[in-house]
């Protein structure tokens, strides 16, 4: 109770901008941007989006294929990596053997735009859907990293149709792939070292028995190469792990509103219990799999 009555104090000498909560600086708004309000007003919105739906449940499909075969491999390794270090599961620059500090600069440029990206696009698709934004801004661990950009829409999400809040829960995952592509584009033509090499220079070398990165191989890389294949990397990954079916996240809630929609379209009601079982199955069976892609090694099997 203390800690609360500490931080209330803080939230209400803090200038309208600025709020903390555990460890965490939030720099917020509570107006929308007049450009996120253009933006919501065109109607092409609609095709963008639902095409960000179909994206969604692709890549939920894909994914857990993906994290699957992963954890079939690990199981398969008799000798765990650096790939396996569970420390190394954490994207802290200086402490995860693929990030020297020289790579700090692009994983913060990687994980900014990822987040921003992401969150810009669930706002608009709020705004169009006639959902206001009650706040939205970034959040700053320890009032210097940037941890993640977030949008809190109003209750009348609630009252949205079904088409609707899909688009706003795959929209952020599409933005996410979108800049991913762009980013391996890049990365792909003449101007940038190809991203074998910058795979091989940051990741690969636990796989062929090399040493970590440090600040030289990284500056060899160049700016350019460095910023892509992290911007690449960041968005790929935040669009496979937000599209899972887990119940936290975007793949989890579209799931639970297919699942709804597809049963009344057929004239069967799924009783909460069953829908709760079928979307927390999910979300075990997801989140297990990916403990196991990143431990299996070390299990004792």
């Amino acid at each position: 109770m203390r800690f609360d009555a500490v931080e209330t104090r803080l939230n209400e000498a803090l200038p309208g901008p600025l709020k903390v909560g555990f460890l965490t600086l939030y720099l917020f708004s509570t107006t929308t941007a007049d450009r996120l309000d253009a933006a919501a007003s065109h109607s092409a919105w609609d095709r963008w989006t639902d095409a960000g739906v179909a994206s969604l449940f692709a890549l939920q499909v894909g994914g857990m294929a993906l994290i699957s075969f992963a954890a079939w491999s690990a199981l398969g390794r008799t000798r765990a990596t650096a790939l396996n270090d569970p420390v190394n599961a954490v994207a802290v620059p200086g402490l995860n053997d693929f990030m020297p500090l020289a790579a700090a600069p692009y994983v913060v440029v990687g994980l900014v735009v990822a987040t921003v990206v992401h969150e810009v696009g669930h706002a608009v698709a709020c705004l169009r859907a006639d959902v206001d934004v009650e706040e939205w801004g970034v959040a700053l661990l320890l009032g210097v990293v940037p941890l993640a950009a977030y949008v809190l829409p109003d209750e009348a999400i609630d009252d949205a149709s079904v088409r609707d809040r899909l688009r706003m829960y795959a929209v952020g995952v599409f933005h996410n792939l979108l800049v991913a592509i762009a980013a391996l584009a890049v990365l792909y033509s003449p101007f940038a070292a190809s991203p074998g090499e910058a795979y091989l220079t940051c990741f690969g070398w636990a796989l062929v028995g090399g040493t970590p990165p440090t600040a030289a191989t990284v500056g060899a890389l160049g700016a350019l190469t460095n910023c892509c294949f992290w911007l690449a990397l960041l968005n790929a990954n935040f669009a496979v792990l937000n599209a899972l079916p887990v119940s936290a996240f975007d793949g989890g809630r579209a799931l639970t509103l297919a699942l709804r929609e597809s049963t009344a379209r057929v004239g069967v009601t799924l009783p909460p219990v069953a829908e709760s079982a079928v979307v927390n199955g999910a979300s075990v069976l997801a989140l297990g799999l990916v403990v196991v892609a990143v431990v299996g090694p070390a299990l004792p099997i």
